[in-house]
């Protein structure tokens, strides 16, 4: 990086007074930024350490924040617009700590308005100067990645692919598109390349936008990268310098456009690992490139998959567990969660009450050997009926309620929490509304109603037995404790002894269970 400053000395000097007017440090990574040749390279986007309030400036930035709903946070100072509703700020030190903040020199995104306090002063990056560098490198690139996707991949794979109705090879560069409520957030393209056997990706663009939370769109596209290169079966390796060539000549047959496209690419545009992709992975604690610039390695796949699947802390746990002793690889527990193959209390429940685990998220055990196929059979059929009951307590899905109020689908969930009990073979579920318990049981007298301080202990079984009735009569001395059994299972609310003991049916019978468990 050039070390030319592009800043006179008064613009450096009020940089410096700024922050002493905010009794604030400023720390050396941001300086690092202001001298060097960065401001050149973003004209109009990095804001100037100015003493006026001239547009893009950091105290015009600041002017605009403190005049919305959500004023700066006294350690914050603004640097850069980052699109029309939020700005980028560093964080820094007060000039009275001896010991500087854990976060300082790190920056994160101010919102003007955002709904949930959770998304406001999310970090963006670890480190202002490689976040400002990052975002010039990308920029510089975006012209080059945009036209490669939308104007030569995209036609050409519509020509030979989607107006045809042919599914391409592992080895055909497909083109992936991300869109939030019609606002492209991420744009890709990859293959697998057997002369590596991993990964090549020669298109790869994100950016943020107002209404989607901080690098979303790098996590989807990273999620859809990583599934796809664990699809192809390859060694996980990613590479971002591979060549390839792009060739079609056609007419589509439905939108009667001509597309012509004879190139050849030599990697991605950026020339190496994209920089919207490393400045995501120091975010959540896995640096890229680190052997080699354009690469990502099989091992620092293998830990940005775990990073980036959303699982609760036991869940965690359990698949380093299964890891380490060798039931299943990262990456295909990963792919399972993240492809919902399995929902994540289903994998839950199976890895802490099965050894069959690895087996049954593998395709399970052969068809001749019977009674491991039953062993098998029972704990997916449990599971299953787990995820649909956790799924129903935790929607808020109001159809059917007024007919005069709007039925809302986006983000509809509750916030119910499990923990799953593998002594007994049940979840607790926490975090319940103050409403009837679905699924209950049509014959029984009544329609039990728990409030938001109860918890409920659900045991899924395909009968209920005179040992299970036993154990949820017990349960319901300390908790209310229900039964869940498929719809056709010839039991009854009676053989449950305790007023605290529910029955439920799940709606499924057994063989629509195993039809969903594949």
């Amino acid at each position: 990086m050039a070390v030319t400053s592009t800043f006179s000395a008064h613009e450096q000097s009020a940089l410096a007074a700024h922050f002493q007017q905010r009794d604030l440090r400023c720390p050396d990574t941001l300086r690092s930024v202001y001298g060097s040749d960065l401001p050149k390279r973003l004209p109009g986007v990095l804001c100037r350490p100015t003493d006026s309030d001239e547009p893009f400036s950091i105290a015009w930035a600041e002017r605009i924040i403190n005049a919305s709903d959500w004023p700066l946070l006294p350690n914050l100072v603004p640097i850069m617009a980052l699109d029309e509703r939020s700005f980028v700020c560093v964080v820094a030190s007060s000039l009275d700590d001896d010991i500087a903040l854990p976060g300082e020199g790190a920056v994160v995104r101010w919102h003007l308005d955002v709904t949930k306090d959770e998304h406001q002063a999310a970090i963006l990056d670890t480190n202002c100067l490689l976040y400002i560098e990052s975002v010039a490198e990308e920029l510089e690139a975006r012209e080059e990645g945009l036209s490669r996707v939308l104007e030569e991949m995209g036609p050409a794979y519509e020509l030979q692919y989607l107006e045809v109705e042919r599914r391409p090879r592992d080895f055909v560069f497909r083109p992936v598109r991300i869109a939030c409520q019609n606002v492209a957030v991420a744009l890709g393209a990859f293959a697998h390349d057997s002369s590596f056997d991993g990964l090549s990706v020669v298109a790869w663009q994100t950016c943020e936008v107002p209404h989607v939370a901080a690098h979303e769109a790098s996590r989807a596209l990273t999620a859809l990268m990583l599934c796809d290169a664990f699809q192809s079966g390859g060694t996980m390796e990613i590479r971002f310098d591979q060549r390839t060539r792009l060739r079609a000549d056609g007419t589509t047959p439905k939108s009667g456009q001509h597309v012509q496209v004879d190139k050849t690419y030599h990697g991605h545009p950026e020339r190496q690992v994209p920089a919207s992709l490393r400045r995501f992975g120091r975010t959540v604690g896995v640096p890229l490139g680190q052997t080699h610039n354009a690469r990502i390695t099989p091992e620092e796949s293998r830990r940005l998959f775990k990073a980036i699947t959303p699982m609760p802390t036991a869940l965690a746990m359990r698949v380093d567990k299964a890891v380490a002793e060798g039931v299943a690889t990262p990456e295909r527990l990963c792919f399972t969660l993240l492809s919902q193959i399995w929902r994540e209390v289903e994998l839950d429940f199976m890895l802490a009450v099965s050894p069959r685990t690895g087996s049954i998220i593998s395709g399970g055990a052969p068809h001749d050997r019977r009674a491991e196929r039953q062993t098998e059979s029972e704990v997916t059929r449990a599971a299953l009926m787990l995820g649909m009951y956790f799924r129903r307590l935790d929607s808020s899905d109001g159809a059917g309620a007024t007919k005069s109020e709007a039925r809302v689908l986006e983000d509809n969930r509750v916030g119910v929490s499990w923990e799953v009990l593998p002594d007994i073979g049940g979840v607790r579920f926490s975090g319940l509304r103050s409403e009837p318990l679905p699924w209950q049981d049509i014959h029984g007298s009544s329609s039990h109603v728990l409030n938001d301080q109860d918890t409920l202990i659900v045991l899924p079984r395909l009968a209920v037995d005179s040992e299970t009735s036993d154990l949820a009569a017990a349960l319901a001395a300390r908790a209310s404790a229900a039964v869940v059994v498929p719809s056709d299972a010839r039991t009854t609310s009676e053989r449950l002894p305790s007023e605290r003991c529910f029955l439920l049916r799940c709606p499924a019978p057994p063989v629509g269970l195993d039809t969903a468990a594949g």
